[in-house]
């Protein structure tokens, strides 16, 4: 409750923000594969995580690695 209380997010929301935020450094710093980053940030069904980067920041991750190298 005190997440929910200062943050306006569950828990759970919590976590994906911050899984999301680590997967953009790697994304951008590393050329990891984009499983292998899902994999790192906690998440083991890249479709999944591929859904999920995009509801947070609009982009799947390839568009966003490629934006970042661009």
């Amino acid at each position: 409750r005190l997440v929910k209380n200062a943050t306006g997010r569950s828990v759970g929301a919590w976590i994906d923000i911050v899984r999301i935020q680590r997967a953009k450094r790697l994304l951008s710093d590393t050329r990891l594969s984009i499983m292998d980053i899902a994999s790192s940030v906690g998440v083991e069904d890249q479709s999944y995580f591929s859904r999920l980067f995009k509801k947070e920041t609009g982009l799947t991750p390839s568009s966003f690695r490629k934006k970042m190298q661009g």
